[in-house]
């Protein structure tokens, strides 16, 4: 299998008709305010240039290892990444590349910021496993991964869509992560204005919930109607870490024992973990090898049944 990943440094491919920057033997190309390894095309657009960088895919993961996890982060959980994203970029480029890039370079796909994320330590990971991807009845897997699941992965059929055998809810080692749980506050007015539809939301309650407790929807109700919206929706309309929460409503204190408040004057969400829970934990994995777990060991924990192949890197 060649090693050439065309990896997308501007997010819009831009019309055709550009040209291109070669590096010199052993130098970088500057692109915005990074510096790049390998070629560059650059496409006009509307808005003026787009640039594609032509990178090879060991070199290209020295920088997503970086810009993925921290880069003092132990070297087994670094390895783990750089086999998860070796297959996760492959996998992703069979699937979604087409004529001029075969991946974006934002969190959408994988963070690839070329040569600023790069350290010893995430060229010594990638080194370290050159040529390694994890396969499922012989094919490269679908190797998503996430900051920290709250406690526990999700089976990716209560996430997304299609059920994957590979991809199982495991108990989870990202306990005393900086996002294993966390806390946000809305007024009534704040939460109304983001989530429309229903006129001034009063409540926001769980409608369907995976088996460990993630939100699938929710159901929320204000005083002109209820609406019953996708987790993930609520979740990018109010900016959450995760679809793992719970909605509080917040009422002011009241004179009297005997008086009721149904209107609240906003709500308090907490949650767990960031990202969708699905795949390999990238805090469970730090914590793993802290443990003395190897790359290998935590892989086969986080993508169940599967195995470590070798492509012929030509």
């Amino acid at each position: 299998m060649p090693n050439c990943l065309e990896a997308l440094c501007a997010w819009s491919a831009g019309s055709r008709g550009g040209f291109g920057l070669n590096r010199s033997q052993g130098g970088y190309v500057y692109i915005g305010d990074r510096w790049y390894r390998g070629r560059t095309l650059l496409l006009p657009t509307a808005g003026g240039l787009d640039a594609i960088n032509y990178v090879d895919l060991e070199q290209y993961l020295y920088s997503v290892i970086g810009a993925e996890m921290g880069i003092n982060w132990p070297q087994e959980a670094l390895k783990a990444q750089a086999v998860a994203s070796r297959s996760y970029a492959l996998q992703k480029r069979q699937t979604e590349g087409n004529a001029l890039f075969d991946l974006g370079d934002t969190v959408a796909w994988q963070v690839y910021k070329g040569v600023a994320t790069e350290s010893p330590s995430t060229q010594a990971a990638v080194n370290a496993t050159q040529g390694q991807v994890l396969s499922y009845g012989g094919r490269i897997i679908q190797a998503v991964f996430h900051s920290s699941s709250g406690g526990h992965t999700e089976n990716v059929e209560d996430v997304w869509s299609r059920p994957l055998p590979y991809l199982r809810g495991v108990p989870d080692y990202d306990q005393g992560s900086p996002v294993f749980q966390w806390m946000q506050t809305f007024s009534r007015d704040q939460i109304s204005q983001r989530i429309s539809g229903v006129g001034r939301v009063i409540s926001v309650t769980p409608a369907r919930v995976s088996p460990t407790g993630r939100l699938i929807s929710v159901r929320v109700m204000g005083d002109r109607g209820t609406r019953v919206i996708d987790a993930d929706a609520v979740r990018s309309a109010l900016g959450l870490k995760s679809t793992w929460f719970k909605v509080t409503p917040l009422f002011d204190p009241v004179a009297s024992a005997g008086s009721l408040q149904s209107v609240p004057k906003g709500f308090q969400i907490n949650g767990r973990g960031f990202g969708h829970g699905l795949g390999m934990s990238q805090w469970g994995a730090y914590n793993l090898s802290k443990q003395g777990y190897t790359y290998q060991q935590i892989l086969a924990h986080y993508y169940q049944n599967t195995q470590l192949a070798q492509i012929d890197v030509r």
